[in-house]
This record gives C-alpha cells, sequence and structure tokens, in this order.
C-alpha cells in the first residue's frame, strides 16, 4: 500500500521532442517573411534604378519649336504663303542627381543588408537556446524513465520479500519527481522558445510554429 503511494502519479508522460527542424529552412523563411526586413526591402527597390523602358518616359522629353528661318511659297493664283517651319526631336535629360541617387540606393542596400544580418543573428542565437533546451528534455526523459523502471523493480522487490527497506524505494521516488517537474519546466521553456522563433516570422508565425513542433513543413 505505501509503495503504490510513493510511485503514485508518477506516469508522467514522455514528450515529443522536436528534431526535425533545420536552422537554414527556418533563416530562409523568416529572412522571406519578417516585416522589418521587408520594410527595408520595400525601400531599397524604391530607390533602384529603372529598367531602361522605364528610365527613357522618366527622362525623355518630346519637344517641338520653330526654327529661326522662314520659307515663303507661291501658289498657282499668285498669293503668297510665308510659313515658320518647326522641329519636332527628342531630348534625353539625364538628371543632375545621379549620382546621388547611386549614392542613396547604395546607402538603402547597406541598411537591407544590415538589418538582414542583424536578425538572422538573433534568429541563430535563439533557435541555439531552443536546440539547448530540447536536449535538456531528451536528457531528463531518459534519467525519468530510468528512475521509473527502478522504481518499478524495487517495488516488485519489496512486494516479493526481497527488499525490505521502504527508504530505497523512497529515495528513487524522489529523484523520480525531480526529472518530472525538470521535464514539465523543460516542456514550458520550449514552446516559449518556439513561439519566440516564430514570431519573426510576421504573418506566417503560424506556419513556422508548426514546423518547429514538428507539425507541418515549410513552403
Amino acid at each position: 500500500m505505501v509503495t503504490r503511494w510513493l510511485i503514485a502519479g508518477l506516469l508522467f508522460p514522455l514528450s515529443s521532442c522536436a528534431w526535425a527542424w533545420e536552422e537554414e529552412q527556418v533563416l530562409e523563411f523568416v529572412t522571406a517573411y519578417n516585416p522589418l526586413i521587408r520594410a527595408h526591402q520595400a525601400v531599397t527597390k524604391e530607390y533602384a534604378p529603372s529598367n531602361t523602358a522605364r528610365w527613357l518616359m522618366e527622362h525623355t522629353t518630346v519637344f517641338a519649336r520653330s526654327s529661326t528661318g522662314t520659307s515663303t511659297s507661291v501658289s498657282e493664283s499668285g498669293d503668297t504663303t510665308t510659313t515658320s517651319p518647326s522641329t519636332v526631336g527628342i531630348q534625353i535629360n539625364i538628371p543632375l542627381s545621379s549620382p546621388k541617387e547611386r549614392r542613396e540606393l547604395a546607402e538603402k542596400a547597406l541598411q537591407e543588408a544590415t538589418k538582414i544580418d542583424e536578425i538572422r543573428r538573433r534568429v541563430i542565437t535563439d533557435l541555439a537556446q531552443l536546440r539547448t533546451h530540447e536536449a535538456d528534455l531528451a536528457g531528463a526523459e531518459q534519467r525519468w524513465k530510468f528512475f521509473k523502471d527502478k522504481s518499478d523493480d524495487i517495488e516488485e522487490r519489496i512486494t516479493g520479500g526481497l527488499e525490505g527497506d521502504i527508504n530505497v524505494l523512497w529515495d528513487n521516488t524522489q529523484k523520480l519527481n525531480g526529472e518530472a517537474a525538470d521535464i514539465t519546466r523543460l516542456t514550458h521553456l520550449i514552446a516559449a522558445q518556439r513561439q519566440l522563433v516564430a514570431r519573426y516570422a510576421g504573418d506566417e508565425w503560424r506556419k513556422l510554429l508548426a514546423y518547429l513542433e514538428g507539425k507541418g513543413k515549410l513552403p
């Protein structure tokens, strides 16, 4: 009766720790959907030089102007007509700000690259912490299973009269309880860390969270 009470409630379910996720896939997904990175990319795109057709449309002027000379023509009826011929042409204006535009584009591109690198470094750090928690959880689960099997063995020995010291079972049960507490703590830490990493993906965070939990694949 005493031994049953000692191990009651210790049938702790082992968690399914997800080891399938890959760091590079997470980084690529975050780079594609992180709102800060997307904002910087949008700004850089605005400063990017136009394609040839658009550039010509923006900087080309169609003009018509009168020439300095005049011409006179005489009709068969004797009427005289004087005209000022006009010239139609195309003028391409290269803006004086072109060097400045190129410099601003380079600055925006640098800011974009810096932000991408910064966010990727933060993701890598948080993923490393997640991997540590998952490894600790796996170790705690293995130890819990060991102490659980040992408790079962000790109980059988006590029941069969081969072991008479109940304190042996009590000491092992305390270790079992300690591992169970660690499993609970690490399970919560892992859930929080997965949420933290998933939020880097902005509106697509649920897809990333499912991937980290081993419940889905990234596109």
